[in-house]
């Protein structure tokens, strides 16, 4: 009975130191897709003066990315490009013409952002299955919003900018294999000001990560 206990021991220890092994393995370059939600707002706006329409934005969009990044142990490093499907909005009115009946105007108006990331992630717990992690960017974000109006006046506003960006985040990684990751996360981003206005975003997203 001893020596069978003995021989389980050693074979779970072996197993065990193994699996470790197979684990440490997986530090390297990689590359890195990711997909997911992201909701931008933009506060403390005042008014357009030309549309006469706040520029706020609360709405769901696409996001996706690509990096490429390097990792040893704890540390993750990557540069990595974030593309968001635009926002679009449209606002129809109603008003009595002077001479008599109604004048119909619409008002329609786009928002893009798209970023260019470098990113540090620290894995807490680098060689087990599931890991938690932390992250921060800092990079350069292209803001561009534009109304545009059918009425006699022809308006068309264009705010557009390269701003300054910084991101924190966090999330949960798990190890399908040695060099296969998936990994679900959370960001919040803080792209600057447009037109006095301060733009951020919060993404909820999954990816995968392959080390080579």
């Amino acid at each position: 009975m001893k020596k069978i206990l003995l021989t389980s021991a050693a074979a779970f220890g072996l197993l065990f130191v193994t699996e470790n092994q197979s684990f440490a393995s997986c530090d390297g370059p990689y590359l890195a897709v990711r997909g997911g939600v992201a909701n931008h707002t933009l506060g403390d706006k005042d008014e357009n003066v030309a549309t006469d329409t706040k520029l706020d934005i609360d709405d769901n969009s696409l996001m996706l990315s690509g990096a490429l990044g390097y990792r040893y142990k704890y540390f993750r490093i990557e540069a990595e490009y974030v593309w968001r499907k635009d926002y679009e909005d449209k606002v129809t009115s109603l008003a009595v013409h002077p001479l008599g009946g109604y004048v119909v105007s619409t008002r329609t108006s786009e928002f893009s952002s798209k970023s260019y990331m470098a990113n540090i992630y620290w894995d807490l717990s680098p060689y087990t299955m599931f890991t938690p992690y932390v992250s921060a960017g800092l990079g350069i974000t292209s803001l561009e919003y534009t109304f545009k109006g059918n009425d006699s006046n022809g308006t068309h506003v264009k705010y557009d900018e390269d701003n300054f960006t910084w991101s924190v985040g966090g999330g949960l990684s798990a190890q399908v294999t040695s060099r296969f990751n998936i990994d679900l996360g959370y960001r919040y981003y803080d792209m600057g000001e447009l037109e006095c206005g301060e733009v951020h975003n919060h993404e909820v997203y999954g990816g995968l990560r392959y080390t080579f």
